[in-house]
């Protein structure tokens, strides 16, 4: 027992350790990403987010190319608008020929994703739960009740991008309820506030092959 108890003794400085290098780094992941989206330089900001991320970005790109208007409905208002999105901005023709991380660097490269968001955030505090960990959004000097997530991978400690996405969920619905519109109809005036081009209800519909 009291061998057991010197070995327990010696081994918390190293697990200690351990997680203060794990902190170090996932605050290094964010200030990679940080800066490469603020630089539009998406190769380096796919390098920095979890593999679930670019597989969403993937997924949006299918959902854009073949969804009818009736499956893109039934999809979460943030998705809804991410798919639209991605229509509205990328040529059929280009987004046939991208995978999930080329349309993800494609929108970071033309300052799609984040640049106004990602300025201001920096990490407040960061607890790390074996290959998971959560970091307080920290805007100046005040901490708000929202994590951002990161996950550990082959490489390194990733930002994984999809939470984000679905906490945006609510302020959604709460923006359409508090303007007396449809979900859809909210989504399209989101959409017309983003777009460099002018859009209209044709963009439910699949593009032509």
């Amino acid at each position: 027992m009291l061998r057991w108890l010197i070995l327990s003794l010696l081994l918390i400085p190293l697990f200690d350790a351990r997680a203060a290098g794990d902190e170090a780094a996932v605050r290094a992941t964010f200030a990679a990403y940080k800066a490469a989206v603020l630089a539009q330089q998406g190769e380096r900001a796919a390098d920095n987010v979890t593999t679930g991320t670019l597989r969403e970005y993937a997924r949006y790109r299918e959902l854009a190319l073949s969804a009818p208007r009736a499956a893109l409905e039934a999809l979460p208002m943030t998705e809804r608008l991410q798919v639209l999105i991605i229509r509205a901005r990328v040529p059929a023709a280009d987004l046939r020929a991208m995978d999930g991380r080329r349309v993800f660097t494609h929108a970071v490269d033309r300052g799609w994703i984040g640049r106004e968001g990602v300025e201001r955030s920096e990490l407040g505090a960061v607890q790390v739960d074996g290959d998971r960990a959560a970091a307080r959004l920290k805007i100046g000097a005040t901490e708000l009740p929202v994590d951002f997530e990161f996950e550990r991978e082959p490489g390194g400690w990733r930002f994984n991008l999809i939470p984000l996405t679905n906490m945006s969920e609510d302020v959604f619905k709460q923006l359409a309820r508090q303007n007396g519109v449809s979900e859809n109809e909210m989504v399209m005036t989101l959409l017309r506030g983003l777009s460099e081009a002018p859009v209209d209800e044709r963009l439910w519909d699949p593009p032509t092959p």
